[in-house]
Parts: C-alpha cells; sequence; structure tokens
C-alpha cells in the first residue's frame, strides 16, 4: 500500500500563526494532504520553541483528532544551527536529508516538500532541490490568507488550544489554500535532451531505456507523453510486430508508409538503411542477402512472370517419405520458397517464357540441375540469371548485376570464410569501389520495379518519426 510522506521546515508562523489564527504552511499542508509520515526540521531558534511548549507536534495531534487520521511525526533538529539565513548549508543539509528520506520509499509513495515554511534560505534552497530533479517529489506552496507578505515574531504568550480554536481552517468550508509547484526540472530537461540526441542517432533502445529510468526517478507522468512512442520506435526497429501499439497508438499509422503484406520488406530494407547510418557496417553487409534476394524474386514477379504459378512458399505441402527415400523432398536449406520444377515443365508446355526460365536452370545450374529432382532452391544466383537472361531493361539487368556479383555474392563468401573487421575500406575493397550509402542507392532503385510502391519521401520515415516524438517530448515541457 503507497504512502504519503511530508519534509518540512519549520517557521514563525507554523503551526498556527499567532497574528491571524490561520493554519500555517506546514499544518495546512497536512491538514489537506494527509500525510502518513511527517519530517519537520528545526533550527535552533524553531527547536527551542517546541521543547518550551511543543507546539509544533501538539498541534499535529490536534488535527489528528479533528481528521481521524494518524501521523507519525519525526523531527531532524538541528540545536546548533544559529544561522538560517545561509543557503549554502540548507542546499546540502536538506539535500542529504531529503535523499535519505527517499531512499526509504517505494515507487509509488508520494514525497511532499513544503516550500512556504521557514527562512528565504530555506525555500529557495528546497525549490532548487526540486528542480534538479533527483528525486521524485512534490513541491507545496500555501498561499497566504490575507494575500500579503506575512511577517511575524516569536512571543512568549503563545497559546496553542485558543489559537486553534479560533483557527478559521478548522471550518467546514474553509478554502485549500494548497498549490502543487512544477518546478523547471534540470535532471529531467537534460535527459530528455539524451533522449532527443538518441533518436537522432537512431538508438532507440537507448532512448526508450532512459525514459523508463525517468519513469521510476520522477513519475510515469513525466514521460507520460512519449513513453509508448519511444516503445513504438524500439519494436519497429527491432523488426517486430507493432500491431498492438499502432492500435493503441492511433496516430502512429501515418509514420509507417507501406502498409499490407509489402510492409514488411520494406520495413527490413529501411531497417539496413538504418544499420549503416548509425555505423554498424558488419550489420549492414550481413543484412543484404536477405533483401536482394527477395527484390529480385518481386522483380521477375513484376516484369517477367508471376512466380507464384512456379513457386511452393508452405513447406506443409512438401510431402516426403523418409522410409522410402522419395526424391520429391525440399532441398535442404533456410529458404522458405523452392522452386517446383514439375509445375513448370508442365507450364513451359504451353508458355513460352515459363519455357526459357526453365531453360535458364537447366543451361546455368547443369552441374546441380537434376530433372528427376521435383523441388528446387530459390535463390538471388537463380533469379539473377533469369533476369539477365529475360529482361529486356538494360539499366535493370545492370543493377542487378552488381547488387548480385559486386555485392551480395562477393560479400557473402567473404564472411563465410573468414573473420573479419568490416570498414567503408573493406566494403569498397570487397565490392569493387562501392560504399554503403552507393549499395542502398542501388537498392532503392530497385524497388521501382517490383510491386512496392515506394515514394522517394517513404524512405526519410524514420526521420520523420523522430521528428514526431521529438514534438510530444517537447510539447510535455512546455506545459
Amino acid at each position: 500500500m503507497s504512502k504519503r510522506v511530508l519534509f518540512s521546515p519549520v517557521g514563525g508562523n507554523d503551526p498556527i500563526s499567532h497574528d491571524n489564527c490561520y493554519d500555517g504552511s506546514m499544518l495546512h499542508i497536512c491538514r489537506h494532504y494527509k500525510p502518513d509520515t511527517v519530517y519537520l526540521y528545526f533550527s535552533e531558534a524553531m527547536l527551542k520553541e517546541e521543547e518550551k511548549d511543543h507546539r509544533f507536534t501538539e498541534a499535529i495531534k490536534l488535527l489528528s483528532e479533528k481528521l481521524n487520521h494518524k501521523f507519525e511525526v519525526i523531527l531532524i533538529t538541528r540545536p546548533n544551527l544559529t544561522s538560517p539565513h545561509d543557503y549554502n548549508y540548507f542546499f546540502k543539509d536538506f539535500r542529504d536529508e531529503i535523499n535519505s528520506i527517499f531512499s526509504t520509499l517505494n515507487k509509488d509513495d508520494d514525497l511532499l516538500i513544503n516550500i512556504a515554511s521557514g527562512t528565504p534560505a530555506m525555500k529557495s534552497a528546497l525549490a532548487f532541490i526540486s528542480t534538479l530533479g533527483e528525486i521524485r517529489s512534490k513541491c507545496i506552496q500555501v498561499d497566504n490568507p490575507t494575500g500579503q507578505i506575512g511577517e511575524f515574531t516569536l512571543t512568549n504568550d503563545y497559546d496553542l488550544n485558543t489559537i486553534w480554536s479560533l483557527d478559521p481552517d478548522n471550518q467546514p468550508n474553509a478554502i485549500n489554500r494548497c498549490k502543487e509547484i512544477k518546478c523547471l526540472n534540470l535532471l529531467q530537461l537534460k535527459e530528455e535532451q539524451n533522449i532527443k540526441s538518441f533518436l537522432r542517432q537512431y538508438d532507440y533502445h537507448a532512448a526508450y531505456s532512459l525514459a523508463k529510468e525517468l519513469e521510476k526517478t520522477h513519475s510515469k507522468e513525466a514521460v507520460a507523453r512519449y513513453i509508448d512512442y519511444l516503445e513504438f520506435a524500439k519494436e519497429r526497429s527491432a523488426f517486430k510486430k507493432v500491431s498492438s501499439l499502432e492500435h493503441k497508438l492511433k496516430d502512429v499509422s501515418e509514420l509507417l508508409p507501406v502498409s499490407g503484406p509489402n510492409r514488411s520488406v520494406f520495413e527490413y530494407a529501411l531497417l539496413c538503411d538504418l544499420k549503416w547510418k548509425r555505423g554498424e557496417l558488419s550489420d549492414f553487409v550481413r543484412s543484404l542477402s536477405p533483401l536482394i534476394q527477395e527484390l529480385f524474386l518481386r522483380v521477375v514477379d513484376e516484369n517477367i512472370y508471376p512466380v507464384s504459378a512456379m513457386l511452393i512458399k508452405d513447406a506443409n505441402e512438401l510431402k516426403t517419405d523418409k522410409k522410402k527415400g522419395d526424391k520429391n523432398k525440399r532441398p535442404e536449406g533456410d529458404s522458405k520458397e523452392v522452386w517446383d520444377l514439375i509445375t513448370m515443365e508442365g507450364l513451359s508446355e504451353k508458355d513460352e517464357t515459363v519455357k526459357a526460365i526453365l531453360n535458364v536452370f537447366k543451361e546455368g545450374f547443369k552441374r546441380s540441375f537434376n530433372p528427376d529432382e521435383r523441388y528446387s532452391n530459390v535463390t538471388s544466383e537463380s533469379l539473377c540469371k533469369i533476369i539477365e537472361k529475360l529482361s529486356k531493361n538494360d539499366e535493370l539487368k545492370n543493377d542487378i548485376s552488381i547488387l548480385r556479383h559486386q555485392v551480395e555474392s562477393t560479400i557473402r563468401n567473404l564472411l563465410a570464410h573468414k573473420i573479419v573487421n568490416i570498414d567503408e575500406e573493406w566494403i569498397k575493397r570487397a565490392t569493387g569501389n562501392l560504399n554503403e550509402e552507393q549499395i542502398m542507392k542501388l537498392l532503392k532503385k530497385v524497388f521501382r520495379y517490383t510491386d512496392v510502391k515506394v515514394k522517394d519521401e517513404y524512405w526519410n520515415s524514420y526521420d520523420r518519426m523522430n521528428d514526431f516524438i521529438i514534438a510530444k517530448i517537447d510539447g510535455f515541457n512546455k506545459e
């Protein structure tokens, strides 16, 4: 069960003003917030008043009886504090005490800080400590009941019971004069600047993790405006499904420019683009093969022949009988699609294009092509040969050839046999002087020959998402 704790210095108008009989700030906060524990901080002068007539602790007892609420009161005494106007002293002492109190609280507990009692140095120190944002707290200001700056003098004739009976704040219709002050939180501002910096670097995991830390040190409300959007960015950049977050955050659909079954291939291409921008060149070159093969397949489908008629995509359709050593089993490997060669043979009798595609297999893969086998893995090599032989677009054939022979084949062979340090110079040497940006430009160009309708501005999708989330963060700070 959560609890509420108050840290409060005490001043000359506490607990009840001798001049006007209204609650002082400390007692008024206790009245309206009902903290479970009250830490009272005493300078030398205030401690003498407490020791003389116990006015502060006795007032809280009277309030406890009236509200039927139990207050635990803990005294923090400074009997040698004779200079209550020393800001430097209070900044350090208050900070130490408050951090010590905060360390005992659970994440759902509330820490209240009274910034209306005590000397100007005390009030300023407490306000600045809250501004630093090292701890999660609420600063409480209490309006003067007369609307004027209060003056006080310590008196020797302080009669608590009489003043209590005259206190207007005890009336049922008394006004709550407490106000929660939203102090500018320097730590939160600094951390949010770091979050924005991580976004600009496309480091969404770091941005989200930092926001989760802010939830712990401040509150869920502090990051409520943007935490879910950071989670969306983190999950998206990890190539995970974001449908639940897309449903929850209605305005993120505009950040996903390609919808339907083509979304995954485009999102994967965006991630390849991110990898080189983040300097993750090893991951970048290793991520190219799946994308290149998928694009080649779509190029064939869109420009040469509908490949769906010649492929089997569901492995469950490939029934094998291991006991009989069935030759029609699916080839070993990771491909999800395989060529159905027997179906292609049947189609080739009626369609010259299918016949030409089948001839590409027979002529281009004489060593590995076995007419008795029904299935053959779909590979970027076979797709490249189909495009090179049958496409009438010389520019497309040239782009496909570069991606296959200079990029995908060369890089994959090198990585398969060596442990290498991959940097831009390595990529240039391996690909014949192509850098990572030029490779991505080629891939983006090949997208134009597929069924994925990609506008040029779609490639800025992650930058648009960053701007979108940063606007959410800045919008929170402006309130």
